[in-house]
């Protein structure tokens, strides 16, 4: 039903949707990374912590910038890029999202939600008075209009897909009440339901549909046939007024605050209902996010037009540019989907289908070199979890750097000069910063050592997903993001939609499908600590470094702290004074 959301925080360039910066994506204070839930890692922050401001007395207004990548879809049906579930989650709201300070879920559209105690399903009530940023009220029937989209199956989802994928079916019980039927019994199925279930005014999208259908001489189609999904699929560059805290101008023909290929800025929606039940939230005009490369990025920051900068050499800014210190203060957390640099093998082409080849490929890289690369900015790497995680592999001996051992356990599996068959591999990877490249640069080096004939593609973003969906390559250098909910199925099962290289191990499907359906956490732990062991053991990817958010925030913005979520606007202000308009 969705296309596959492989949320590969790709490295495509130093920009916030696939670029460097979508391992950064609360570094902007991204809600998008506010709505999903999770738990284990609590997202350790070193920061310079401001004092707090009574929600009586902050400031509204500042139009809060930043440098981002422009979305190519913001549609809410299909969008899957997370500069796009960024913009989204600013102007759409789910039924639930989660507390920036605890992590917790909490009420959204729903003002109350219910999980059933078998946990095959969870009756949600929905909040009473919510508006659409153009007046329109709020009903079941918007509600309803994502399911019946998604339940037709006539188009590819995007990161809705993760609510949609898991119901099979839904009941109304009254004008507030709605049941979910899950799929599958699923510890995470309230959670990735309730806060990727984006609601749209759906009187909007049916009369886009129409005037689609009109401008192409065509009839108007029903809601859930193949006509209505084409054509509702043609909406890339709307998402229509949501009941979020902002809203995007962009009719055609009609007002737009969003100008290709420079600005997109989301103007505050003043029926949100968010600022009447939690005074002193989302407190500025605007977000504008600017289209901009690096170095006009960095002349962005250095004339002070950035509230926040991100770039993979911030230390080296600082370094020569230390008089930003007194306008910015920097900015160090993590966050739980802030996932893992990797290189995934594709187990389907020999010899990667061996996993002593795949061992032996393991023993290459240094990890400390890899660190090193990245500033220091991060913790090596060995598994599809946070390392503060209670499931993390930590009793797992870690795979040593040592290119002796990788010749010789590579002449074990019958490759190198004595055989006369070097084993050759290609490695597929975006174009990105420096730090990509240095670590490509490691991977290369130490595989020529090691008597490896390394063919390494590196692509720009279009030509690389391209190149990927082709197969015809060994290995994939990606960032993978984690699930906020910390569940690894998705990048080890068989039949997972992230699971790039195509590994398929009975235990490790075995035990990632037991881990999705014990709902009791203690159990669920011990299953998914000896998955991340066997995944470690069979090294379908090459774990490489688990990264950092680093980022300069303008001392002006106020109220902007790291939690287990990433850094929040929801609470952040600008006092009058130093307010942008």
């Amino acid at each position: 039903m969705r296309s596959s959301l492989l949320i590969v925080l790709l490295l495509a360039a130093v920009g916030v949707g696939l670029g460097l910066r979508s391992w950064l994506q609360a570094a902007d204070g991204d809600p998008a990374a506010a709505r999903l839930p999770g738990h284990g890692d609590r997202g350790a922050a070193a920061v310079e912590r401001q004092p707090a401001v009574a929600a009586s007395r902050v400031p509204q207004g500042h139009v809060y910038t930043g440098v981002a990548e422009q979305p190519e879809d913001v549609n809410p049906f299909t969008a899957h890029s997370l500069i796009a579930q960024r913009v989204l989650s600013q102007t759409h709201d789910a039924l639930l999202d989660s507390d920036p300070i605890t992590g917790e879920l909490r009420p959204a559209l729903a003002e109350s939600w219910q999980p059933a105690a078998d946990g095959a399903s969870c009756t949600f009530l929905l909040r009473q008075g919510v508006q659409f940023a153009d007046g329109a009220p709020l009903t079941m029937d918007d509600v309803l209009f994502s399911w019946q989209v998604a339940r037709a199956a006539a188009m590819p989802l995007g990161f809705v897909g993760a609510a949609f994928d898991r119901i099979a079916g839904v009941d109304v019980l009254d004008e507030r009440r709605l049941r979910v039927h899950f799929a599958d019994v699923d510890y995470a199925a309230v959670q990735a339901v309730g806060e990727n279930w984006i609601v749209v005014e759906r009187r909007w999208f049916l009369d886009r549909v129409a005037e689609l259908a009109r401008l192409a001489g065509a009839a108007v189609p029903e809601v859930g046939t193949a006509e209505f999904a084409l054509l509702l699929g043609q909406i890339d560059k709307e998402c229509g007024p949501g009941t979020g805290p902002y809203v995007l101008q962009n009719r055609p023909n009609g007002p737009s605050t969003w100008s290709p290929g420079q600005e997109l800025t989301l103007e505050r929606n003043e029926h949100c209902w968010r600022r009447v039940a939690m005074p002193g939230c989302w407190n500025f005009a605007g977000i504008r996010y600017l289209f901009r490369s690096s170095p006009a990025a960095l002349d962005a920051l250095l004339r002070g037009d950035l509230d926040w900068y991100s770039s993979p050499g911030i230390d080296d800014v600082l370094t020569t540019r230390p008089e930003l210190a007194t306008a910015y203060r920097r900015v160090e957390y993590d966050y739980r989907q802030l996932g893992v640099f990797e290189i995934a093998w594709n187990c389907t082409r020999p010899p990667l289908d061996d996993a002593r080849v795949r061992r032996a490929l393991g023993l290459l890289l240094d990890p400390q070199r890899v660190l090193e690369v990245f500033g220091g900015h991060g913790v090596p790497a060995r598994a599809f979890a946070k390392p503060g995680s209670p499931e993390y592999p930590r009793d797992v001996e870690a795979l040593p750097h040592d290119l002796a051992r990788a010749r010789s356990e590579l002449r074990a599996a019958g490759f190198g000069t004595e055989h006369g068959r070097p084993l050759r591999i290609v490695l597929l990877a975006p174009e990105g910063p420096d730090p990509i490249r240095r670590t490509l640069d490691l991977f290369a080096d130490a595989a020529r050592q090691a008597g490896i004939d390394l063919d390494v593609r590196v692509r720009e973003w279009s030509a690389f997903v391209a190149e990927k969906k082709q197969d015809q390559w060994d290995g994939l250098f990606v960032m993978q993001g984690f699930r906020p909910w910390g569940d690894p199925y998705d990048f080890v099962h068989g039949d997972g939609a992230d699971n790039a290289g195509h590994w398929r191990h009975p235990d490790a499907d075995r035990l990632a499908a037991a881990a999705r359906r014990e709902l009791d956490p203690g159990r669920r732990t011990a299953l998914l600590r000896e998955l991340h062991a066997l995944v470690y053991r069979e090294q379908p990817v090459l774990f490489l470094l688990h990264p950092r958010v680093t980022l300069l925030l303008n001392r002006h913005v106020e109220g902007a702290e790291p939690g287990p979520l990433g850094l929040s606007l929801e609470r952040a202000f600008v006092a009058p004074a130093r307010q942008r308009r």
